[in-house]
């Protein structure tokens, strides 16, 4: 089952493939084979290249972040070793001062000492030396030691001799510089005999570190993590009076890249997001490559399809010419067959059939022309028969003495529509001319829907609308006449509710449009379709063996006389109605030509 609608549908799609042009083909084949995956290709070649771009900017962005953080804290690890091997400012500490007095005299020798300049006075940080000795007094670079401070609770916590923390200090008034901090701090034992605990605390200028992050203009988003807690980015400027939070989940999954390290004691991780490629700015500085890879995907194959393409066009349209010049019967031949392939061999069996064709047309030919000639003879005889079984005859002369009798006894009514009948019934015995002017077969249809409007009374009416100019188009005698007493007859006298019949005449773009509509009885789907086909296709040989005449009889002698192409619709909708339409091309031709007929006549 599966492969017999597998086989239906590659035979559908086959079918559609055959109503579409070879050259069209070649073009589909062209886009889908050739351009698309070409294309695709291409898009994944510049996705993999603006890829790789984008984490070599990552890598870059993150090797040089870790080098200046690591030279910085490495500065500040440096710093602070001098100060633990200082042996001025241990001796200083361990100093069991008499009075303030004493705590000052020996300090300002201290600050003699070059050494200790050496070692306090670097511009980057902020250094502060902590002892837990009551003597000394707070001030300059020096503090007592305070159990309570977070940052020393975390030192003395880690059990480390140096570490690396993020602190936020709040206990600092609103004139400090910021609240957040990032201090390396080292425990002060390097000589063993001392008995005073001190810690030396490096604080590394926060604000420093973020401006040069910001300031080195790193091509991807950085955030810089101590032990979870988010301390630096290059993207915005932190807020340095805020506590320090974590990074969010959400900031670690749309990273692309992550390097991590221990710096003393500290967990130092850094994050990088990948910044919006600027894809024009990328393709202008790899245009050429770019341009070279298009150009060898595009090129050859555009070539070689059009090559093929004219391969097979031209030949193609070469045999199609010569099979349309064909003229008088006499099929031409091809000058040159070229090619070996399909093609070549059609046009060769081509030139064999129009060889056999010629030579069949020159012996049967003649003798075809002269049934045809027969057979159109007759056609034109049974043509003139037709229109004399039309002919019915009346009393002319009985109706006009009722019509008079009738005028007497002052029964104008009875006399209008028995002059109006005797109108009708003269045109079916005159037939000085088949063909008449529609205004005249308008006249005929006035007064048949007048004789019905008087024998319907109450339950028709009737309008006709014509277009100024329609006037002056010929049709045969009586045929619109057809029409209407159609839709009388069959549609609105079957009716028992009031009935109407619109006739239309209308042209557009030299064609005229001969509307008939009645609101009668209508007609089911199958029969519309049966009576459209019949009109149609209305011959003589369809007028043989019946009894009535009728629609057939009309729209033969139309398409009979008209210039151009006659086309009939019909539109019908049961208990709705009827509309009958039909349509005359090449109108204006028409009318200019009898008109010069007419002038030459006259």
């Amino acid at each position: 089952m599966k492969l017999q609608r597998k086989t239906v549908s590659e035979r559908w799609i086959i079918s559609k493939l055959n109503d579409i042009p070879i050259h069209r083909k070649l073009v589909c084949l062209f886009v889908f084979c050739i351009l698309l995956p070409l294309l695709i290709t291409d898009i994944l070649v510049l996705w993999m290249l603006l890829d790789y771009q984008k984490n070599s900017i990552r890598h870059d962005s993150l090797n040089a972040a870790e080098y200046y953080l690591t030279s910085t804290f490495e500065d500040a690890a440096g710093t602070a070793r001098s100060i633990y091997l200082n042996k001025y400012i241990n001796s200083f500490l361990n100093t069991d001062f008499e009075s303030p007095l004493d705590y000052y005299n020996n300090y300002l020798k201290l600050l003699t000492d070059s050494l200790y300049l050496n070692s306090l006075r670097d511009g980057k940080f902020a250094i502060t030396i902590h002892a837990r000795n009551d003597s000394i007094l707070n001030g300059g670079c020096f503090r007592k030691l305070d159990d309570q401070k977070g940052w020393y609770q975390t030192f003395e916590a880690s059990g480390q001799n140096t570490l690396l923390l993020a602190n936020y200090d709040d206990s600092h008034t609103v004139s400090n510089s910021n609240l957040r901090q990032v201090s390396l701090i080292r425990c002060m034992n390097y000589y063993l005999r001392d008995t005073i605990e001190k810690v030396v605390k490096v604080d590394i200028s926060y604000s420093r570190i973020e401006k040069d992050l910001q300031a080195a203009n790193y091509e991807a988003d950085l955030y810089v993590c101590l032990n979870g807690q988010l301390v630096f980015s290059n993207v915005h400027s932190a807020d340095l009076w805020a506590p320090f939070e974590d990074i969010s989940p959400a900031l670690v999954r749309k990273s692309r890249d992550v390097k991590s390290l221990n710096l003393y004691g500290c967990d130092l991780t850094i994050y990088a997001i990948d910044r919006s490629v600027d894809v024009g700015q990328f393709l202008y500085r790899n245009w050429l490559p770019l341009l070279l890879l298009v150009s060898l995907n595009l090129l050859p194959p555009s070539v070689f399809i059009s090559c093929l393409n004219r391969s097979f066009i031209e030949r193609l349209q070469n045999l199609t010419t010569t099979v349309k010049s064909a003229n008088d019967g006499v099929m031409p031949l091809l000058e040159q067959v070229q090619g070996l392939d399909e093609i070549g061999m059609l046009m060769g069996t081509y030139n064999d059939m129009a060889q056999r064709m010629n030579l069949l047309i020159e012996t049967v030919y003649k003798s075809r022309l002269r049934e045809q000639e027969t057979d159109l003879a007759r056609q034109q005889a049974e043509l003139l028969a037709l229109r004399s079984q039309i002919n019915p005859h009346f009393l002319f002369n009985v109706l006009e003495s009722i019509r008079m009798q009738s005028l007497l006894k002052e029964e104008k009514k009875t006399a209008e529509m028995i002059g109006m009948l005797a109108y009708i019934e003269r045109q079916y015995v005159d037939w000085g001319a088949d063909v008449v002017p529609l205004g005249e077969e308008l006249r005929s249809v006035e007064a048949y829907l007048r004789l019905q409007q008087y024998r319907l009374g109450d339950r028709f009416s009737y309008r006709v609308d014509v277009q100024p100019g329609c006037e002056a188009l010929h049709i045969p005698k009586l045929s619109l006449l057809t029409f209407v007493e159609n839709a009388c007859i069959h549609g609105v006298s079957r009716k028992e509710s009031h009935g109407w019949i619109f006739v239309r005449i209308h042209k557009q773009d030299g064609t005229a449009f001969l509307e008939v509509e009645d609101t009668g009885v209508g007609m089911p789907e199958d029969k519309q379709r049966q009576l459209e086909e019949q009109m149609n296709q209305a011959s003589i040989e369809m007028l043989k063996g019946r009894k009535h005449i009728g629609m057939i009889n009309a729209c033969l002698r139309l398409k009979k006389t008209a210039v151009g192409n006659v086309r009939f619709t019909v539109e019908s909708e049961e208990g709705i109605g009827t509309t009958i339409t039909t349509v005359l091309e090449e109108v204006q031709r028409d009318v200019e030509g009898r008109n010069d007929a007419e002038s030459a006549a006259g």
